[in-house]
């Protein structure tokens, strides 16, 4: 007796807003954590008047649901940082299904590696690393802040399960925070 093993795609879909319903690609399971649905429209209910014409800056980006869902929603561009290989490879890949890949910026690079490099300011910033990864968090906000990339009238979402490990100085106002299950949802704006 023969056991065939095939590894099924996991499919995630776009919430709203142009790529409604748009069927992208989930990684590995191992390598990622992705938002579950509820979560993500939720975040992006809570930032629908923010959306038309920001810089969106997706640090952990995964399969890219963030970044295209704010395209989606009519962000002016959506930059995607991921480090791992195969999940870039598909990130990549989901991009390319929106048949707008003008508008997206993709970089295959570590978060803080990026931050070091960039000279972009951004409106919207989603943060949601590994969940242990409290410090690698509160370095990108150390970045964000010293290399001065954020517009003034910006949104640092960040996602988590831990907000008490999470630390910032008073140039951040933590303005809405929202707790699904065992994830939380951190707002900060300027102070």
């Amino acid at each position: 007796m023969y056991n065939i093993y095939y590894k099924r795609k996991i499919m995630l879909r776009i919430v709203a807003g142009k790529f409604r319903h748009l069927q992208i690609t989930q990684p590995d399971l191992k390598t990622t954590r992705p938002t579950m649905d509820k979560v993500r429209e939720a975040i992006f209910s809570s930032i629908q008047f923010e959306l038309p014409n920001a810089v969106f800056l997706d640090l952990f980006a995964g399969s890219g649901a963030f970044a295209i869902e704010a395209i989606s929603r009519e962000a002016k561009a959506a930059i995607a940082v991921e480090n791992n290989k195969e999940t870039f490879s598909i990130l990549r890949e989901n991009v390319l299904k929106t048949k707008s890949n003008q508008l997206f910026d993709l970089h295959y690079k570590g978060a803080l590696d990026y931050l070091k490099i960039s000279k972009q300011k951004f409106d919207i910033v989603f943060i949601d690393p590994p969940y242990v990864e409290y410090e690698l968090i509160n370095q990108c906000l150390i970045e964000l802040k010293q290399r001065d990339l954020l517009s003034e009238n910006f949104t640092v979402i960040i996602e988590t399960n831990d907000a008490k490990k999470i630390i910032f100085d008073d140039f951040y106002y933590l303005y809405k925070q929202k707790k699904y299950g065992k994830v939380e949802v951190l707002y900060l704006c300027k102070n």
